[in-house]
């Protein structure tokens, strides 16, 4: 239970501070670089998340669980020193300081009168809930369809952060050739093809390749949403339509972790990975 209760506070920090740091993308550079600076944000996010894990199971393994946490702890230490020595531009406004209900209600009805964003945030909330079935049924697709170990795990998960890293690098060029909305629609066609791909394949390689594949549309998705909401949101509730994003899009994959996992348990690890690929076909179209 201990561990449960850290576990979900550092859910909630988590949840207070990715919305805040996404919407001071605004207040620090011009509105036209926010898309190269999201698609920076979610590159480092997703090599982190692929080099953190193998490194901490070293350091788990060389020094023991005190050093991992303790390491962990002090690594948050850069980013509040980052924000610490970052000189904000101070803005003033006319208007007096709203109380947390009336902010709160004001930025849910913001969202729900926008158009533009309550289409993508219930883009978000589905591709969550479909996309994240890559993730949370690796460790079964390893273990029942490769006959793999932990070695293996941690090869496709490094491939799936290579796909995220070389779609990011090529992201703004993407751009440039097709349009936002259509460039998220090939995207989750990717993670379709991924997950399909899983489900039919018995090879290591295939499976590396299949999820960079994942990877890379992983990455192009989630950004491009994040851009649509932060562009189609004015600086004065743009915190507060992030956070409806984000409670969607995290609700979306805690949903879709259940869904599939029930699937793959009551029926077989196939027809979840082919269900969650049609539902990432409805996100494309």
């Amino acid at each position: 239970w201990l561990i449960l209760g850290l576990g979900f506070l550092a859910g909630c920090g988590f949840a207070l501070n990715d919305p805040a740091w996404h919407a001071s993308v605004g207040d620090i550079l011009h509105k036209r670089d926010i898309p190269a600076a999201v698609t920076l944000m979610s590159v480092g996010y997703n090599i982190v998340r692929s080099v953190g894990p193998a490194l901490g199971g070293v350091i788990l393994a060389v020094f023991g669980p005190l050093a991992a946490f303790a390491l962990a702890a002090v690594s948050d230490l850069a980013p509040i020193s980052a924000i610490w020595r970052t000189k904000w531009e101070v803005r003033s406004s006319p208007l007096p300081r709203e109380r947390m209900t009336t902010a709160i209600h004001d930025g849910v009805r913001f969202t729900a009168m926008s158009l533009e964003i309550r289409a993508a945030t219930a883009r978000a909330a589905l591709f969550g809930l479909a996309s994240i079935s890559i993730l949370a049924l690796l460790p079964l697709v390893v273990r029942d369809q490769l006959k793999s170990g932990p070695i293996v795990y941690g090869i496709l998960l490094a491939g799936f952060g290579m796909g995220a890293f070389i779609a990011g690098m090529g992201n703004g060029f993407l751009r440039k050739v097709t349009s936002q909305n259509r460039l998220v629609a090939f995207a989750s066609v990717a993670c379709a093809v991924c997950c399909l791909s899983l489900a039919l394949t018995s090879s290591v390689p295939v499976a590396a390749i299949s999820l960079a594949l994942g990877g890379a549309g992983w990455l192009i998705t989630w950004t491009g949403i994040d851009v649509s909401v932060q562009l189609a949101s004015p600086r004065w509730v743009v915190g507060r339509t992030l956070s409806i994003y984000y409670a969607l899009s995290a609700g979306g994959m805690a949903a879709g972790s259940w869904i599939w996992g029930s699937v793959a348990q009551n029926y077989s690890l196939t027809s979840a990975l082919e269900g969650a690929a049609g539902a990432l076909l409805l996100v494309a179209a």
